[in-house]
This record gives C-alpha cells, structure tokens and sequence, in this order.
C-alpha cells in the first residue's frame, strides 16, 4: 500500500503536456480512488 492508497484525486491533464488519462492510468494501481480525470487546454 502506497501513501495514495484511500485517498481520492482529482486530476487535470494538459493538451499539449500529459493528459488526463495517462495520468490516470499510471495511478491506476496505487489504490487510489479516481475521482475526476480530464485533459484541458490552459491557454
């Protein structure tokens, strides 16, 4: 179990950067609770 382990997160992806959802799939098995992903574009 990892320090993530419970714990909810929100997390923000950028389009020219990382997106959402390679954030959240690297986090997948920290035994986190997703509960928001999404990629935006911060002009």
């Amino acid at each position: 179990m990892g320090k993530l382990a419970g714990k909810k997160l929100l997390l923000l992806g950028e389009r020219d950067g990382v997106p959402g959802p390679a954030i959240e799939a690297c986090l997948k098995d920290s035994g986190a609770d997703i509960a928001f992903s999404a990629t935006e574009c911060f002009v």
